[in-house]
């Protein structure tokens, strides 16, 4: 539940930005900006988010985060100035922040290694299911009330829900106890000079910097293209699904096929599907280009996540992996919506998109050696 209403929140703050763009007069490195703070947080808050759930305890730690990112999403319909905006998307990032590494971290540690792909593929469909949902409403809300309004009600909505899971979940059991952040004997230097971890993070990083920023300027080509803002949140659904569809089906593909040869084939078939978005014209096309989109730029999630957990696996110090792990791809993904809206504003947003598809190619570089590197039962 908290999956579904962190990452359908997130990504309602990013969908608001063409609203706020319009509203504000701001150019697209301004835009970027706003798309790169998100992120920030989670740059700081990497590694000392396993430490604070030992404290306080796992689902505390989570609503506490929603609390959080539901105060800043009511500061942000309320307080419309740039400077404050920008006041309310960082903090709107540290709570988004904290999520992940811990949900990835458990989820790591009850998976068999047998079906890990499908586990861990199921749920990071789920935070989808807000993605779509939440999200879908937010442009005919934001088109028919106003961006600040439409701001307003979810930050509500957002608070009501947060106030209700601890009052009567956390309040009374935090069933994600703090036994399950007791640190394994391995330090972060150990995790660091793990040559199957470093290809992994690499990976990682450089296919979060060709996708994060995609669904930040997707809009924006949409609108170019011709498309009526009443019906960016029809296409932003559309991209979710194919989202959700792609990390049930990637995740199985893992325990079929093995990590690394799913996310080499996946990656390639983003790049090409992004030159074919960025260059084409036809509205039939653009459609088919976003929802397959969908399914590779999110679909490698699942897939990336059971290489940062092989990798570590024979220390078992899973916290540690995907907090370093998020440390290092946040930190380069965080650059990418500043540097590709200036790469927009310079050069226009089709480059921005095709160095987007280039740097997804070079993304398999890191995979082809993780696979090289790793151990492979003979056959039969």
């Amino acid at each position: 539940m908290l999956h579904i209403l962190n990452d359908g929140f997130l990504a309602s703050f990013i969908l608001l930005l063409p609203f706020i763009a319009k509203d504000q007069n701001l150019n697209l490195t301004q835009v970027g900006l706003l798309g790169t703070i998100l992120n920030v947080a989670a740059v700081v808050l990497a590694l000392p988010t396993a430490y604070i759930a030992t404290k306080i305890g796992g689902l505390k730690t989570l609503v506490i985060a929603l609390f959080i990112y539901g105060a800043a999403l009511l500061g942000a319909g309320s307080l419309g100035h740039y400077g404050l905006l920008i006041a309310m998307y960082c903090l709107a990032g540290v709570g988004f922040g904290v999520f992940h590494p811990i949900a990835f971290a458990l989820i790591a540690k009850w998976s068999p290694k047998e079906t890990r792909g499908r586990i861990i593929g199921n749920f990071t469909a789920i935070g989808d299911v807000g993605r779509i949902g939440i999200s879908a409403a937010l442009s005919f809300m934001a088109v028919s009330i106003g961006w600040r309004q439409t701001a307003i009600v979810y930050a509500l909505v957002v608070l009501f829900i947060a106030f209700g899971v601890y009052r009567f979940i956390v309040g009374r059991s935090d069933t994600i106890a703090t036994e399950e952040y007791k640190p394994a004997p391995m330090s972060l230097w150990q995790v660091a000079k793990n040559r199957r971890f470093i290809l992994a993070a690499s990976a990682s990083a450089l296919d979060g910097f060709a996708s994060a920023s995609l669904f930040v300027f997707l809009p924006f080509l949409l609108l170019r293209r011709g498309v009526s803002p009443a019906f960016l949140g029809t296409f932003t659904a559309a991209f979710f699904a194919g989202n959700f569809f792609g990390k049930a089906v990637l995740g199985r593909f893992v325990d079929m096929f093995g990590n690394s040869k799913v996310f080499i084939a996946a990656e390639l078939l983003m790049a090409g599907f992004i030159f074919a978005l960025a260059n084409s014209t036809p509205l039939y096309l653009i459609v088919l280009c976003s929802v397959v989109l969908g399914v590779f730029t999110k679909g490698t999630i699942p897939v990336l996540q059971t290489m940062i957990t092989e990798s570590v696996e024979h220390h078992g110090n899973f916290e540690k992996a995907f907090g370093l792990s998020a440390l290092v791809i946040t930190a380069v993904t965080t650059s990418a919506p500043v540097i590709l809206g200036y790469t927009s504003d310079k050069l226009g947003i089709v480059t921005a998109f095709n160095v987007m598809a280039v740097v997804a190619l070079v993304a398999v570089i890191p995979a082809v050696w993780y696979f090289i590197a790793t151990p492979h039962p003979p056959a039969g």
